[in-house]
Formats: structure tokens, sequence, C-alpha cells
């Protein structure tokens, strides 16, 4: 199905983008009113990872909601349903089949490092939209798992440490990172922005290194949008392009450095945790 009139009617962004556009909410409720039951259904398995977000806070803060995410699929109600339902080895068809494997794996491993649980939930849900019918959809999820467990390969090689348990899906590319003891020779065959990835590894400023996988990321959506015109991929790349604005619109470089040396340092805590653990 196409939609002519409402792409039309898009203003253009631009990644730097600093004017006041869209924001997520109110596309979204664009969407709602234009959009077919199947277009409808590929933009909700795009906001899932809102509603792992709302899971893994629940569970985070012993089952009570604290910062609920309204641009999730799902309500209060239905995250703490998923949940008991877990706990009962019972589940509603009606909401997807990775959060019952990500549960009952929680509850059979509660001791696990908080890093360690966020990536595993990560995994499936990549796992989740590559098997979905949309091939934009999936490649887009795989870009991202890509990126992700390289850069997470190249960091820890650089520093010394394993990373085989750190990498996320099981696509190709994260076969060969858990198989292959020198794993660059078959990802540059398997990637084409594998040299790009090496690069962004290379920048050493947490903030720089950030804004250029968005960048790249930005990049590929040009790429694969460029001959879809007023389709459901348009409309997702969009949505895409949306995400990275709102991100970096709400992030300023002061209070970013403070979140992402945050991130590095409590990473490096997981880290030590898990060695621990299996030692």
């Amino acid at each position: 199905m196409e939609y002519h009139a409402f792409i039309a009617g898009l203003p253009d962004l631009v990644f730097d983008e600093h004017k006041k556009v869209f924001t997520i909410k109110e596309y979204r409720e664009e969407l709602d009113d234009v959009l077919s039951k199947k277009d409808k259904k590929t933009i909700q398995n795009l906001m899932l990872k809102h509603d792992n977000y709302n899971l893994l806070s629940f569970l985070k803060n012993h089952e009570q909601f604290v910062d609920f995410d309204e641009m999730g699929i799902y309500s209060e109600e239905n995250i703490a349903t998923m949940v008991e339902d877990a706990k009962n080895e019972e589940w509603n068809k009606k909401y997807p089949d990775y959060f019952f494997k990500f549960l009952t794996d929680f509850f059979e491993n509660d001791d696990q490092p908080t890093f360690y649980v966020e990536d595993h939930l990560a995994g499936l849900y990549y796992n989740y939209l590559c098997k979905t019918k949309n091939e934009f959809l999936r490649e887009w999820s795989e870009l991202n798992m890509n990126i992700r467990n390289i850069l997470t390969m190249l960091s820890c090689k650089r520093n010394g440490m394993e990373y085989t348990h750190l990498i996320v899906g099981d696509n190709e590319v994260a076969q060969v990172l858990r198989t292959s003891s020198n794993p660059n020779h078959s990802l540059i065959e398997l990637i084409d922005c594998f040299d790009d990835i090496r690069n962004i590894d290379d920048e050493r400023d947490l903030l720089e290194k950030e804004q250029a996988i968005d960048n790249l990321l930005w990049n590929w959506i040009e790429e694969n949008t460029f001959f879809h015109y007023f389709d459901i991929e348009k409309i997702m790349g969009y949505l895409f392009k949306l995400q990275i604005i709102e991100r970096w619109r709400n992030l300023d470089k002061e209070r970013g450095g403070e979140i992402f040396r945050k991130i590095v340092a409590n990473l490096k805590k997981g880290i030590n945790k898990l060695e621990n653990i299996e030692n």
C-alpha cells in the first residue's frame, strides 16, 4: 500500500536538525489515522523496544513501575500480566514470544548482571525482528545488531577482555564472532560497512563515537529508502530518523558526557562481576 498524500506532506529531516519537527509521539498519532492494519503491525514491531525498556524497568524495580515509557505498545497491566504468566509457565499468544523466552530465562538465572540481562533481551528482540516478513525491517535490525556486536568485539579485544558472552543475536555475524579467534577477514566479506565500523571504534571520544554510529545509520536509511517513494519503508525510515534527531535534541554535550561515562563504568563493573561468577 502507498501513502502518497501523507508522505508528500512530511517535512524534510536533516541529521543535525535543531528546529522543531514532529515528535515521535506526534508522528505515531498521525500514522494511526493513515496506515493499513498490516503496516500498523510493522510499526508496532518497531516500538516494542519501548516495551523492552518497561519490562526491564519493572523487573529491576522489584515489579513496580517507576518510569513508564508511554511510547510502548503494552500497558502497565499488560507488562505485569506477562511477568505473572511467565512465572506460572503460561503465555498469551497475543504477546510476542520473545518476551516469554526472556522472562523464563530471567527467572531461571535471576542473579545475572544487569548489563547481561539487558543484552539478552536486546538479542532476542533483534532475532524477533529478523524473522519479520518486511525485508527493510529485517535488514535494519541486522545492521543495528551487527554494529553493536562488532564494536563490542573490537573494544574488548583492544582491552584484552573476553567478549563471546557479550555477543547478542543468532545471525551469521554473531556466530562468526562467537566461534572465530580472528573474525575480521570473515566480517569484511559479510558486512559492507565493516571498515566504517572499525573507524568508529578508533574514535576515543564517546559522544563523537555515538554520533558516528548515528551518521552511519542515517546514511543507511537514505540509501535504502531512495527508491521507496510512498510506501511503508519510507515511513519506517522517517521514524528511524526522528528517533535519531529526538535523542540528540534531548542530549547536550555536557550531560551526554556524564551519561556515557556512567555507561562505561557500569559496563566495566558488569564484566568484572561476570568474570567473578564464572571463576
